[in-house]
């Protein structure tokens, strides 16, 4: 290569390199104004934002903000506090941006309190080309709550993916987001004359949002959502809580009090050691058991590899889950209150 060559690939080189390092500068100080709108943003609608000094680096292959001590409390009074995060945007796919959630989390609001730790946590954002989010994946392992004067709740692992949809026709025959939630091994604290494992294997649900929640705050776009027909079609719910296995699907609202409007129609396996447990737990007299096992039987049919499945609606409906005609249990309230005039909660 002559000479003149050489020089020419090493300006060319030098200004790729210059270029580069400007645009990594450039992406690096808009993440940083986007960190410091957030939290303006959210002071403004009275929000309590805690926020530690933002520290960035990564390059060249990405820009990593590093957070420090970070807390957040909603006009509401929910909150969250944690050890710090990491944000992280890849310089060669820069709408697919990673936050990573180490140390521990402080929950709390409404009366209630928690610590959560995890072995990792991650929030995976997909932003569209004019910085809307089109969807988000979190993900985590090895979780862990702890609450004063009970046992810890742990999970194995917990996957959530949320992805908008945008249909044509924002009505609400149409869905506006896809949801999914998967949870395995998850332990549950001691409880007393509990009739079910300590350890729900698997909970699963894959649904759609039809209609657009849109606006803010949050609760007032949901009161108006779901106040002008807003349900969540539940495509698939499954769920292994040894002795029960449960498939099923159907539809959820909220009633005019926040509370939860459950309506499926499930197959459920298991009952007849689920009966046993009843009497054991002292829960129903034998007697009773006894002809609940010989009618549960005769309603029973086979499913599709031979295993005997009861197929019943499972409702939730003021506050009661009901098997068919039988009412099951008392379901406990969503801590949410409708809102008053101006979108606040009373």
């Amino acid at each position: 290569m002559s000479v003149r060559l050489r020089v020419i690939a090493f300006v060319l080189l030098g200004l790729i390199a210059a270029g580069f390092t400007a645009y990594w500068f450039h992406v690096a100080g808009e993440l940083r104004k986007g960190i410091e709108a957030f939290a303006a943003q959210r002071r403004a609608e009275g929000w309590t934002v805690e926020m530690g000094a933002i520290d960035t680096g990564g390059f060249p292959r990405a820009v990593i903000a590093r957070l420090g001590r970070v807390g957040l409390r909603s006009p509401a009074g929910l909150s969250w506090h944690g050890e710090g995060l990491v944000i992280t945007i890849p310089l060669l796919d820069p709408l697919n941006i990673a936050i990573d959630l180490p140390g521990l989390h402080d929950l709390g609001g409404l009366g209630w309190s928690g610590i959560v730790s995890a072995g990792a946590a991650q929030v995976r954002l997909r932003l569209r080309t004019d910085g809307e989010m089109a969807g988000l994946a979190f993900t985590a392992t090895a979780l862990a709550l702890e609450q004063p004067g009970i046992d810890p709740l742990t999970l194995d692992g917990a996957a959530i993916t949320f992805e908008r949809l945008n249909p044509p026709d924002p009505g609400h025959e149409h869905p506006s987001a896809g949801l999914t939630l998967a949870l395995r091994g998850l332990g549950l604290p001691d409880i007393s004359g509990l009739p079910l494992a300590r350890r729900i294997e698997r909970f699963q649900v894959e649904a759609r949002v039809m209609g657009e929640i849109a606006g803010s705050p949050p609760l007032a776009a949901l009161a108006a959502w779901s106040a002008d027909g807003g349900i969540v079609e539940l495509d698939r719910i499954a769920l292994d809580w040894p002795p029960l296995a449960l498939e099923a699907d159907g539809t959820l609202a909220l009633d005019p009090k926040f509370q939860p409007l459950l309506a499926t129609h499930a197959h459920v396996r298991g009952w007849g050691e689920f009966v046993v447990r009843l009497v054991q737990a002292g829960l129903v007299e034998q007697g009773m058991a006894s002809a609940a096992q010989v009618m549960l039987a005769i309603l029973a049919r086979p499913d599709s590899q031979g295993r005997p499945t009861l197929s019943l609606p499972l409702t939730v409906q003021d506050g009661i889950l009901s098997a068919g005609q039988v009412r099951v249990m008392q379901v406990p309230r969503l801590p949410i209150s409708p809102l008053q005039p101006g979108g606040r909660s009373p």
